[in-house]
């Protein structure tokens, strides 16, 4: 009674504390400051959209790029670097910063989502303090602004550090790009890091689910609503990621940047990482079956054998008790135990097709050459 108490009083801590939005990762610290400033300077006494808070903040990076471009004089060489692109690249370029910060948002408010998620679907059908404590661990790690910070930094300058290595020695080492726009191009990379850190949580929790004990429904565990709601969520997650793989191998393909190391690059901080997480989520959410498929037939199988053992073995009333048992044993051994079917692998074919596609759209006039 004690350990049943002290499960129900840490589930509703945790429902508490999701509630009341005690959790809070880096992007939402940051978008609520921008937020008040916004409030503060408009007067507002509404809060800002996160949407638009992410746009006003683009804003001022990119004006502050500029700013700095012309106070150090590197006007004409960003502007001789820029003639070397198509016509058109300067305001995709432009573009890519605003949607570089959309779908930091978009996947921050994803996170969002799996907290409200779990609080009103995943935590009630919580069995045991271990899955409740693993969940704990997990939002505190997410929510960890200080590794969130740390990570976004070292991952802009990784990056950017690949990035224009791989620029020079493509359009040559005279053709660097001026400080000014070196560090803007660093604070973008650091947007995309910050996605790629809730990402990386998301892959994390996609594995370590399969360890959570959740009462399902007992017939067919596989059709339970807590499963379904934790596909979707999964799987909504590879398609905001790979939009915004799409649009930037498309802008890399116009621009003539789509080396192999960039593809490289790609392959290793995208598609590795999304077809990693939906193998890890499947076969998470199978495991949870597969248990609470195994505890149902081990009753009735005690149910079984112990008709069986009684005095009562051959009589009619317990026969036929033995053979619905039997009966319904079959029926949920059958229930599948596995989410991965036609449709969930369709769903990852379209997820990573997005980028496949972009690529080819990027290289069209390299495929028509070699089919010519």
């Amino acid at each position: 009674m004690a350990t049943d108490t002290a499960l129900i009083e840490k589930r509703e801590e945790l429902k508490r504390r999701l509630e009341k939005v005690e959790y809070k990762t880096l992007i939402d610290v940051i978008l609520d400051g921008t937020s008040r400033i916004i409030q503060k300077v408009t007067h507002n006494p509404d809060p800002i959209s996160p949407w638009y808070s992410s746009v006003m903040l683009s804003s001022i990076i990119m004006l502050l790029a500029f700013a700095t471009l012309f106070l150090m004089g590197d006007v004409p060489v960003f502007m001789r670097q820029m003639a070397i692109f198509p016509r058109g690249a300067a305001p995709l370029l432009v573009s890519l910063g605003y949607f570089s910060f959309l779908i930091m948002v978009a996947g921050n408010l994803y996170v969002r989502r799996v907290f409200k998620t779990c609080r009103e679907s995943v935590l009630g059908v919580a069995e045991s303090m271990e899955t409740l404590k693993d969940f704990e661990i997990w939002l505190t790690g997410v929510c960890n602004r200080k590794a969130h910070l740390i990570a976004s930094i070292v991952g802009g300058v990784l990056i950017n550090g690949y990035v224009l290595y791989i620029y020079s020695i493509t359009f040559g080492f005279g053709l660097i790009p001026p400080i000014s726009i070196a560090i803007a191009f660093l604070l973008y990379y650091m947007v995309a890091s910050a996605f790629l850190y809730l990402l990386l949580y998301m892959a994390v929790l996609s594995a370590r689910v399969g360890r959570y004990q959740l009462k399902l429904y007992t017939t067919d565990p596989g059709g339970s609503e807590v499963i379904g709601h934790l596909t979707s969520l999964f799987n909504n997650l590879l398609y905001i990621a790979a939009i915004f793989v799409a649009s930037v191998t498309l802008f890399l393909a116009f621009i003539g940047f789509l080396t192999i190391e960039i593809m490289v690059l790609l392959i290793l901080l995208w598609w590795i990482p999304l077809t990693t997480m939906f193998v890890f989520y499947h076969n998470s959410l199978s495991s949870i079956v597969r248990r609470a498929k195994a505890k149902t037939l081990n009753e009735i199988q005690a149910k079984i054998e112990k008709l069986h053992t009684s005095e009562s073995l051959g009589e009619k009333g317990t026969m036929e008790t033995i053979n619905r048992l039997m009966d319904y044993y079959d029926r949920i051994k059958s229930t599948r135990s596995s989410r991965i079917d036609l449709g969930a692998v369709l769903n990852l074919i379209n997820s990573l097709l997005l980028p496949l596609l972009a690529l080819v759209l990027g290289n069209i006039d390299k495929i028509l050459a070699l089919i010519k």
